[in-house]
């Protein structure tokens, strides 16, 4: 680590906050005790009814580099806009209050990009669910680090291979979210749910779009702590809001596609896997209205129709395969699976 931070760029740090008090004490500390110093962090507050803004304007008493920007409730995708609005940093890096780093997480990002010259650099992450111990997500090195062209890296992170498609875990050149002559500026998608698949993709396209020599830089080691929430969306019932993750997942495979069209195995796969996400939660409803019953019949049809997708596909899973056969002995089987599968492997 450098000992003047002048020598190093700034680099902005977006902490989107909504109710999230418990919390905020782990993620904070671990931006305090961050080894790379140059930082400037914007703390969003989105309308908490919680003790999180008393919480966030203490913290920024206390650490000069911080900033508390206070704006109506609009949702993590109006926070984290409003941050890179007013992010004055080279580099960008996204952390949810509710999550928080390891003490080297922002030096270990830097110094990937630093000696690779890359616009984007992407570590691993743990799991945490409750009091559980820490979940390597990359399994202790499984997928190594190394530089990555951009299909390549879009086809890992389509398929979960050391890394996801959250916007969380990145570091991110600021000029990359900016506007190029022809290329529009990136933001969040407001107003929906499941914005990262709405947007991770695009910036990992733009890398593309402004040099087709770059390459993404991945550290295997896991630096960010991704705690797994009950009340977390992902983890609730199934509401019509939740079909944007099958328009979400559909227009990025669609972009995808368009410019890599050799990543078609791992895109049909994600298109896949929206609706199965989505199935699942409809066939666990004990009391289903018409429009669900119709919505569970058309994802069973799409799914069953393009089958292949994942019985001739070389980047299919035990995992899918099992979701599939079970699928195709009928949806009782397919419940009964994936409570299965929740219990004894999530």
């Amino acid at each position: 680590m450098y000992n003047n931070i002048m020598q190093l760029p700034r680099i902005s740090v977006i902490v989107p906050v909504y109710n999230t008090k418990d919390y905020l004490f782990d993620c904070l500390s671990s931006l305090k005790n961050q080894t790379y110093k140059n930082l400037e962090i914007l703390l969003i507050d989105d309308g908490s009814t919680d003790d999180s803004l008393k919480i966030i304007q203490k913290y920024q008493k206390l650490d000069s580099r911080a900033r508390v920007l206070k704006k109506k409730n609009g949702g993590l995708s109006s926070a984290r806009n409003l941050g890179l609005d007013h992010a004055n940093g080279e580099y960008i890096f996204f952390l949810d209050s509710d999550d928080y780093l390891e003490n080297d997480a922002i030096e270990y990002l830097y110094f990937l990009i630093k000696k690779t010259n890359s616009p984007l650099s992407i570590c691993s992450h743990y799991e945490r669910k409750g009091n559980d111990k820490l979940k390597d997500f990359n399994n202790g090195g499984g997928y190594k680090s190394q530089k990555l062209t951009v299909e390549t890296a879009l086809d890992r992170m389509l398929n979960e291979q050391g890394f996801t498609m959250s916007a969380w875990g990145k570091l991110y050149k600021t000029d990359l979210f900016k506007k190029h002559k022809s290329l529009e500026k990136i933001r969040f998608p407001e107003s929906k749910l499941h914005e990262d698949v709405g947007t991770t993709y695009k910036l990992l396209l733009r890398v593309n779009e402004l040099n087709k020599n770059s390459r993404i830089v991945f550290g295997e080691k896991p630096k960010y702590i991704y705690n797994i929430r009950k009340t977390s969306i992902t983890n609730q019932g199934f509401n019509n809001k939740k079909l944007e993750l099958i328009t979400q997942t559909d227009e990025m495979c669609d972009a995808i596609d368009k410019s890599f069209p050799n990543l078609r195995n791992a895109t049909n796969l994600r298109r896949l896997h929206a609706r199965f996400s989505i199935l699942r939660q409809i066939i666990q409803k004990t009391h289903k209205t018409e429009n669900d019953k119709k919505l569970e019949d058309s994802l069973v049809y799409y799914i069953k129709s393009h089958k292949s997708w994942i019985s001739e596909n070389p980047e299919s899973t035990k995992r899918d395969k099992l979701a599939l056969a079970s699928l195709m002995a009928g949806r009782t089987a397919f419940r009964i699976a994936w409570s299965l599968y929740s219990k004894f492997f999530k």
